[in-house]
C-alpha cells in the first residue's frame, strides 16, 4: 500500500505544479481603480448643517398714509359751549378686507376758536385717538368733542390716520369718492 501512495502522490505532482500559477514577471498584475469596490459605492450625502435656518425677510405690506382722511359725521351742541362729532369713515366703503386703518390724533383747522375737549362728549365712546383701528369686520364710530374758545368761522376736525392693506390697489382705494373731512364745527354766539 505504501506503493500506492507513493505513486498516487507522484501523479497528483503535476496537477498541483499547474494549477499554483506561475510566478513570472511578463504576465504583470495591473490595478484598474474601478474595480475597487470603494470607487462603484455611492459617496455619503453632505452633512446637514444644525444651525437654525435664517428668516425670510418679512415682506412689508401696502400702506398709506392720509393726512385728511374722509370722515363725516353728525356734530350736536352738547351743553353750552361744546359741541360732539360722530365720525365715521366715508373713504371706500366697506373698508376693504386685509386692510387696517389706524387713526392718528385729531386737530382743528383753523385753530383758536375750539379746543379738543372729550367733555363735549360726555360718555359717548370711544374718543377718536390713535389706539383705535377700523377694519371691516370691526367699524364703530369713534367721537371727537370740543370746546368754544372764541368767536370765528367754521373749523374743520382734520383726523390722519395710516393704513395697512391686502394690496396696493386697496390701499389707493381707501379715499373714496369724498376725500378730505367733512365735519365741521360752528361757533355759536360768544358767551357772556
Amino acid at each position: 500500500m505504501t506503493l500506492w501512495r507513493s505513486l498516487a502522490g507522484i501523479a497528483l505532482l503535476p496537477v498541483l505544479i499547474g494549477c499554483g500559477g506561475s510566478d513570472s514577471t511578463d504576465d504583470p498584475i495591473t490595478f484598474d481603480p474601478s474595480d475597487s469596490p470603494s470607487a462603484s459605492q455611492p459617496s455619503e450625502p453632505p452633512v446637514e448643517p444644525t444651525d437654525p435656518e435664517s428668516t425670510q425677510p418679512t415682506q412689508q405690506k401696502p400702506s398709506i398714509e392720509i393726512a385728511s382722511a374722509p370722515i363725516g359725521g353728525n356734530v350736536e351742541p352738547t351743553q353750552e359751549g361744546y359741541q360732539c362729532a360722530e365720525v365715521n369713515w366715508l373713504g371706500r366703503n366697506p373698508i376693504p378686507a386685509g386692510t387696517t386703518i389706524q387713526l392718528g390724533s385729531p386737530h382743528l383747522e383753523p385753530g383758536g376758536v375750539f379746543e379738543l375737549d372729550q367733555t363735549g362728549c360726555g360718555a359717548k365712546a370711544p374718543p377718536c385717538a390713535p389706539d383705535i383701528s377700523w377694519q371691516a369686520s370691526s367699524f364703530k364710530p369713534c367721537y371727537v368733542g370740543v370746546k368754544q374758545l372764541a368767536d370765528g368761522d367754521e373749523v374743520s376736525l382734520i383726523l390722519s390716520v395710516s393704513a395697512e392693506c391686502a394690496t396696493e390697489a386697496d390701499c389707493q382705494s381707501l379715499q373714496g369718492d369724498v376725500p378730505g373731512s367733512q365735519i365741521s364745527f360752528s361757533p355759536g354766539p360768544p358767551s357772556g
